[in-house]
């Protein structure tokens, strides 16, 4: 009988600046906001990029299209993916699950932390503006609330 070792993928990771900031002082930009956090701070530190380190790792958080199953992996579970992989892989925990309204209807997406303020993600590649970090309100997303 043959036996085999299984190895873990060899990811290189871009080089970035890492800034901390207080769930408290976090808190209060987002609920200047005015949106909700329904479940409160889940951190009480936070770890964020700037635009530039942003840059260098937003697309390995953008997932195909090919992914979507009605119900089963829709648009909360792509942003779920993006915040998790984002948490795991470059130690960044200010990328949120936010939940609000496009004109398509609810949707959830990604709302990332850079020190200066915020920016929008959508994580499925299936958008047209997938892909590049947008201002709330781009192509009608609406915030509501949020999970960080």
């Amino acid at each position: 009988m043959s036996s085999f070792k299984l190895q873990q993928p060899v990811v290189h990771l871009p080089s970035f600046k890492v800034y901390q900031v207080s769930g408290l002082l976090l808190k209060a930009k987002i609920e200047a906001l005015g949106l909700e956090l329904p479940l409160g701070m889940l951190d009480w530190q936070y770890y964020h990029t700037d635009l530039e380190g942003w840059g260098k790792i937003l697309y390995d958080l953008a997932f195909s299209s090919s992914l979507y199953k009605k119900d089963k992996f829709d648009c909360e579970n792509y942003a779920l993916k993006a915040m998790n992989l984002c948490a795991e892989r470059y130690g960044l925990n200010a990328l949120a699950l936010v939940v609000g309204n496009i004109p398509q209807g609810r949707h959830g997406f990604n709302m990332f932390y850079f020190g200066e303020g915020f920016m929008l993600w959508e994580p499925n590649m299936g958008f047209d503006w997938s892909g590049e970090p947008f201002e709330i309100g781009d192509y009608g997303y609406q915030p509501e609330q949020i999970l960080i």
